[in-house]
């Protein structure tokens, strides 16, 4: 009955938006996940990309012109690469800013890393510059990815990947809002870490990190609560885990591109550009984050 009682009270205060101040009271790894989740996922895997090939100069994807002028950069700043890998016949068009902490290389190397079915929810991979750190951002509805800064570690992918996951271009039906998803939350006693108690779909994104490490290495780094979260992983793994964790994934499903424009931009442009990004980001539950890493 208490079990019961506690399904209730959460479905109740999560199925409307997924926000609450805090979810649970037991953070599992207090210190986050890269430390803890890092060196067994980096370990145990590598990209699989084949060749790198960059654009020429003055065309760039709408979806990363848009990235880079919403956020007060000129889209002439951009490099453009196809990056092609061997476990898919289509290439991957990714769009750096020229000042971005991470290298082209970088960014190859980290998304080459994850299953080839995980890749496949994402359009375009773009890099922007931060001051220091690291932070990213997802846009569920469209399939992008944006690092800010040095945002080179395999977890960070996983989450905003997992973001994808979650929404599978269908952002009104996120798994993190399900019954199944928030009944697994109400049994459970803890999150993985700090950044996954701000709401349901942050934590279903870390809980992917979590899954996906012991879906490689089987089993998953020390925790200060046993157990503590077992049926979201349980049901994360059981959910997606052979089509989007395991290795052996299909390359399938993947969003359009989006269509190649002029890097020129004229200040008219720009100014409803920038409204129009700024109005979306503010009020549109598509757009999730930018989060934060240490």
């Amino acid at each position: 009955m208490v079990n019961l009682l506690s399904n209730i009270v959460v479905l109740i205060a999560l199925s409307a938006g997924g926000a609450l101040a805090k979810l649970k009271d037991r953070i599992n790894y207090p210190n986050g996940l890269s430390t803890p989740f890092g060196p067994g996922l980096s370990e145990n895997t590598e990209s699989s990309a084949q060749w790198l090939n960059p654009w020429g100069a003055g065309w760039i994807p709408e979806g990363c012109k848009d990235r880079f002028i919403s956020k007060g950069y000129n889209a002439s700043d951009a490099q453009v690469f196809n990056i092609k890998y061997s476990d898919c016949g289509r290439a991957w068009t990714f769009c750096r800013h020229k000042d971005a902490q991470l290298s082209i290389e970088d960014m190859a190397d980290s998304f080459g890393r994850m299953s080839v079915h995980m890749r496949s929810l994402v359009r375009h991979p773009i890099a922007l510059p931060k001051d220091s750190g690291c932070s990213a951002q997802a846009y569920t509805n469209i399939g992008d990815i944006v690092m800010y800064g040095n945002c080179k570690a395999l977890t960070v992918w996983l989450h905003e990947t997992g973001h994808q996951l979650d929404a599978r271009l269908k952002p009104s039906e996120r798994f993190s809002g399900t019954e199944p998803w928030l009944k697994a939350l109400g049994n459970d006693t803890c999150v993985p870490d700090s950044y996954a108690n701000t709401n349901t779909i942050e934590d279903f994104a870390q809980v992917v990190v979590v899954a996906q490490h012991n879906t490689l290495l089987g089993y998953i780094p020390k925790e200060a609560y046993p157990g503590c979260m077992e049926n979201r992983q349980g049901l994360l793994e059981d959910t997606f885990g052979e089509d989007y964790l395991e290795y052996i994934g299909r390359c399938s499903n993947r969003p359009k591109d989006s269509k190649t424009v002029s890097t020129e931009t004229t200040k008219r442009e720009r100014m409803k550009l920038m409204k129009r990004v700024k109005a979306q980001e503010e009020n549109d539950p598509d757009v999730v984050g930018p989060c934060s890493f240490s």
